[in-house]
């Protein structure tokens, strides 16, 4: 499930150009689990998930790094029951890092990292109704890439029990005419 997207218009002097994306190791586990301890309302997980998400999910999930620190991260899988749909979790900036455009740039990492045959027609997530700065970057994301959005209810409030979590609703971003993503995206020279 996409958490809240942690990007606001805050912009200091870090120099986006200075940036390096690349897929996760096992190592950056820990580091991963601390940005997303320190980046609240994000939903924190085990650090073992994390662990997990940098070593069986590394090709579908992306660091961004700054003089050796991981300073953004993005979390996706490819649905088991749907392998066509690539699934956006968690996306992650740095609070010193925030403004930049950070998220959608990860979001483009993430597909520029998939092969290009691949037979990914969907990029999926899920955002909750308050979360207007994950509705935001999807919409932005999908307009800039000449994207059909559409959206759907999907997990419900009282899905959560007494957890006290808002419902999320399905986000789907796909061509019109439902075209691979990847050769779509490349032929538009948006990746």
């Amino acid at each position: 499930m996409t958490e809240n997207i942690i990007e606001n218009t805050h912009n200091d002097s870090n120099n986006p150009s200075d940036l390096s994306f690349r897929k996760p190791i096992l190592t950056d586990g820990y580091a991963i689990y601390q940005l997303i301890k320190s980046s609240p309302p994000l939903d924190l997980n085990s650090s073992y998930l994390y662990f997990l998400q940098a070593s069986h999910f590394a090709d579908t999930c992306v660091v961004a790094e700054q003089n050796g620190q991981i300073i953004s991260f993005l979390s996706a899988y490819l649905q088991p029951d749907k392998p066509q749909a690539l699934f956006v979790w968690q996306v992650v900036v740095a609070e010193s890092h925030r403004g930049l455009g950070l998220a959608k740039r990860m979001l483009t990492e993430l597909l520029k990292n998939q092969p290009v045959d691949s037979a990914i027609t969907e990029l999926t997530c899920t955002i909750s109704p308050s979360n207007k700065a994950s509705q935001s970057l999807f919409n932005s994301f999908a307009k800039t890439h000449g994207l059909l959005l559409k959206t759907a209810p999907f997990i419900y409030e009282e899905h959560f029990g007494e957890g006290n979590h808002e419902a999320e609703d399905l986000y789907t971003l796909k061509t019109a005419d439902n075209q691979k993503l990847i050769p779509y995206l490349s032929k538009q020279k948006t990746l």
